[in-house]
C-alpha cells in the first residue's frame, strides 16, 4: 500500500521519485556496493537444482545458433571431418572453462574479488554493451522464424504483402511487423526474477531436441540421407592451411560462447548447492554441441543433394521446405519447428544477454538498479538501437562483437586463475561489499592492478588479428594466425602472466582479523563465505548489509 502510496506522488518532488526508485525494500537498504539482488543468494532462492544448468546448455546448442554452427566452421575451408573435429575440441574445452566458472556462482559480485571494486566495473560495462547489442541482432534473428509462422499461417497473403517502406529504412513492412512480434513475445518473460525463470529453460531443454531431430530425420528421409555428405557445401576459404584452419574452427566454438561462460555466476548463483552446477552441465555442453553440429551438417548435406542448394539458415531451410511441400501438414510441421526454435531464441536471449544485462547493471548502480529493472531496460534500449541498421550499415561494428573472445578470453583466465590457484576457493563475503581503503578487494584505490596488467598482455596479443580483420592488408600472416587462436592464446598468456604477477607479488586471501587461518581449498565456500565469528551483529557495520541477514543464509550447508 504505501509503495502505491510512493507511485502517485513520485513526481510531486524530487524525494519522492527517488524513495519510488530506490532499491530499498523494507529493512533491506541499499547503497554504492549492495541491494537486495547483490546480496548472497539466500537458500529459498537457490531453486535452480542438478537438471537445469544442463537443460540451460542443451536448450542453448539446440537452438539456432547450434544449428548454424557448421557453416561457420566449413566458411574457414574446412571439410566436414575437420570441421567435426574442431567441433569437438572446442566444445570440450568449453565444457571445463563453463563447469569451472559457475562453481563461483554462489557470489553474485565475485568479479570485485579478482579487479578490484572499482577495477570490476570496466568489464561489467563491456559486457552491458554485449548484451545490449546482441540482444537486438538476436531478436532481429528471431524475426526470421516468425515469418516463417506467419507463412505457414497465412500462405500467399503473407508473402505477397507489398513492402511501404522505403529502401532507406533498411528493413521491409514484413520484416519489421515480424521484429515487433518477436519482440513483444519476449517481454513478459523480462519481468521474472532468474530464481524464478528456471522453468522455461526446463521447457526449451525439452521441447528442442524434439523439434530438431524431427527436422533432421525429414531431411534424410526426403532428402540423399548422409551419402552426400561429402560433398562440397560452401566456398572453401583459400590460403589457409589445414592447421590454422582447424584452429580457426575451434575458436568459432569458443567465441559462440566466450561472452556468456564470464557471465556463469549470474545463473549457477541461484543453484541449491555447488554441485548442482558441476561437471554435469560441462557435459551438456559438449555433448549437446557436438550432435548439434552434427545434425545441422548432415540435414543441410542431405538437402543440397536433394535440391541443389546448401541451406544453413534453419528459417532458409523451412521457407524451401515450404516451397516444396505446401500442403497442411507440411505447413503445421514447419510451423511447430519454427516456433519452437524461436522460443530457444528467447531462452537464449534471456539467458545470454538480458539477465547479465540486469545484474551487470545491478553491479554498477545497486542503490537505484534490480535484475528485472535491468532486463526491462535492456528490452528497450534493444530496441532503441534499431538493430536493423546497425546489420544494414555497420558491418564494421558486427565484425567488432564478433571478436568479443579477445577481451573475454582473458577475463575468463582470470576469474579461473585468480579463484582456484591464487585464492583456493576462498571469497570472503562480507569484504564483497567494502570498498574503503585497505579493505580486502580494494587493492590499489580499488583497482587489482596485477589482473589489470595480465588481461592487457593476453588482450594485446589477439589485437594486431582483430585490427587485420578490418584492414587484412594491414598485418602479417602471423599476426592473422594469432588472431585464429583468439580465445586460446589469450586465455593462455592472461592466465599464465596473471600467475607470475601473484607470485611476485601476492595478495591477501583473508582480511587482517583472520589471517592465520589455513588456505585450505574451499575453506570459506563451506561456510558461504563467512568466517564463524561473521556473525549478524558483526555485519551491521557494513554500509547497506545490515542484521537483517539471518546465521542460516551465512553459514549454509548447502553450499557444500
Amino acid at each position: 500500500m504505501e509503495r502505491k502510496k510512493n507511485f502517485t506522488t513520485a513526481f510531486r518532488s524530487r524525494k519522492s521519485l527517488k524513495e519510488l526508485i530506490t532499491t530499498t525494500e523494507g529493512d533491506m537498504s541499499s547503497s554504492r556496493w549492495i541491494n537486495n539482488d547483490l546480496r548472497p543468494t539466500p537458500p529459498e532462492s537457490r531453486t535452480w537444482t542438478w537438471y537445469h544448468l544442463p537443460l540451460f546448455w542443451s536448450g542453448l546448442a539446440f537452438g539456432t545458433t547450434g544449428w548454424n554452427i557448421a557453416s561457420s566452421l566449413i566458411a574457414v575451408g574446412l571439410q566436414w571431418q575437420y570441421a567435426l573435429a574442431s567441433c569437438f575440441i572446442g566444445s570440450a574445452i568449453a565444457g571445463v572453462v563453463v563447469t569451472f566458472l559457475a562453481r563461483m556462482g554462489a557470489r553474485p559480485v565475485f568479479l570485485r574479488s579478482v579487479m578490484g571494486m572499482y577495477g570490476s566495473w570496466l568489464f561489467v560495462f563491456l559486457r552491458l554493451m554485449t548484451g545490449l547489442f546482441w540482444f537486438g541482432i538476436q531478436t532481429y534473428s528471431g524475426a526470421n522464424l516468425i515469418s516463417v509462422c506467419l507463412l505457414c499461417m497465412f500462405g500467399h497473403k503473407w508473402r505477397d504483402l507489398s513492402n511501404t517502406l522505403p529502401l532507406s529504412a533498411d528493413i521491409t513492412t514484413k520484416q519489421l511487423i515480424c521484429f515487433f512480434i518477436a519482440w513483444l513475445a519476449q517481454v513478459p518473460f523480462f519481468f521474472v526474477h532468474p530464481s524464478k525463470i528456471q522453468w522455461f529453460f526446463t521447457v526449451k531443454g525439452l521441447v528442442m531436441p524434439i523439434a530438431t531431430f524431427g527436422l533432421f530425420g525429414w531431411c534424410m528421409a526426403e532428402g540423399r540421407g548422409i551419402s552426400t555428405i561429402g560433398n562440397p557445401l560452401t566456398k572453401s576459404a583459400n590460403g589457409v592451411p589445414l592447421g590454422w584452419a582447424v584452429v580457426a574452427g575451434i575458436n568459432a566454438v569458443m567465441g559462440s560462447l566466450a561472452s556468456l561462460m564470464v557471465t556463469q555466476p549470474d545463473l549457477s548463483r541461484y543453484c541449491r548447492k555447488v554441485s548442482d552446477a558441476g561437471w554435469l552441465q560441462g557435459l551438456a555442453v559438449f555433448v549437446s554441441k557436438c550432435l548439434v553440429f552434427f545434425l545441422g551438417l548432415a540435414a543441410t548435406a542431405s538437402i543440397q543433394g536433394a535440391w541443389g542448394k546448401a541451406y544453413w539458415n534453419i528459417w532458409d531451410l523451412l521457407g524451401a521446405i515450404l516451397e516444396h511441400y505446401w500442403t497442411a501438414g507440411a505447413r503445421t510441421a514447419v510451423f511447430l519447428v519454427s516456433f519452437s526454435f524461436y522460443l530457444s531464441a528467447i531462452g537464449s536471449n534471456i539467458g545470454t544477454n538480458t539477465i547479465a544485462f540486469g545484474a551487470d547493471l545491478t553491479g554498477i548502480i545497486p542503490k537505484y538498479m534490480t535484475i528485472v529493472r535491468g532486463q526491462v531496460i535492456c528490452c528497450v534500449l534493444g530496441v532503441a538501437l534499431v538493430p536493423w541498421k546497425i546489420l544494414a550499415s555497420a558491418e564494421a561494428f558486427v565484425t567488432f562483437l564478433g571478436s568479443m573472445p579477445i577481451f573475454f578470453g582473458p577475463l575468463s583466465a582470470l576469474m579461473i586463475v585468480d579463484y582456484y590457484w591464487v585464492r583456493k576457493g576462498n571469497l570472503h563475503v562480507p569484504s564483497l561489499y567494502r570498498g574503503e581503503r585497505g579493505d580486502l578487494y580494494f587493492f590499489t584505490q580499488g583497482f587489482n592492478l596485477r589482473a589489470y596488467g595480465a588481461w592487457l598482455v593476453g588482450f594485446l596479443f589477439g589485437l594486431p588479428g582483430m585490427i587485420g580483420r578490418f584492414h587484412p592488408t594491414a598485418v602479417n600472416d602471423a599476426a592473422k594466425n594469432m588472431y585464429r587462436m583468439g580465445w586460446l592464446l589469450t586465455f593462455t598468456v592472461t592466465g599464465v602472466v596473471y600467475a607470475t604477477l601473484i607470485y611476485l607479488f601476492p595478495v591477501r586471501v583473508y582480511p587482517e582479523t583472520h589471517h592465520t587461518v589455513p588456505t585450505t581449498f574451499e575453506y570459506l565456500g563451506k561456510r558461504d563465505g563467512f568466517f564463524e565469528d561473521d556473525t549478524p551483529e558483526a555485519l551491521v557495520g557494513i554500509e547497506g548489509l545490515d542484521a537483517t541477514v539471518d546465521k542460516h543464509t551465512m553459514v549454509s550447508e548447502k553450499a557444500v
